[in-house]
């Protein structure tokens, strides 16, 4: 809510959920290294807009590295794919030509998270 109505991801927010994340998933067992790899593909994925000037800034980087280390390096793919299509249809419903992009991400990790968790269920 906080990027819809004043367009920025607040540090004090994300960065904190960044180290809370951490040690959740440390005490969970479920940390791994390659969720540290997810975060660098994001960060560099997501530095594209920031290096061109588009509508994108440091805490959508930040809220990125966030949500690719709540999906893990299985679900950066899907993140990265869900959370543009998210984007594309709030645009074209709004018929705006830029829009807060953290509720994007937001239903785009979660739908990640869900895309990995069921293909397990159900393939492995």
């Amino acid at each position: 809510m906080i990027d819809i109505k004043k367009e920025i991801i607040p540090d004090i927010i994300v960065l904190p959920a960044i180290g809370v994340l951490i040690v959740m998933k440390y005490f969970e067992g479920t940390l791994q290294t390659s969720d540290f790899a997810a975060v660098g593909i994001v960060l560099v994925f997501f530095a594209i807009p920031i290096f061109f000037n588009m509508a994108f800034g440091g805490g959508d980087l930040r809220f990125g590295a966030f949500a690719a280390l709540f999906v893990g390096l299985e679900g950066v793919g899907f993140f990265i794919l869900y959370s543009g299509i998210v984007h594309l249809l709030i645009l074209s419903v709004l018929k705006r030509k830029s829009f807060a992009f953290a509720p994007s991400m937001s239903i785009g990790a979660v739908f990640a998270y869900l895309s990995v968790k069921y293909a397990k269920g159900v393939l492995f």
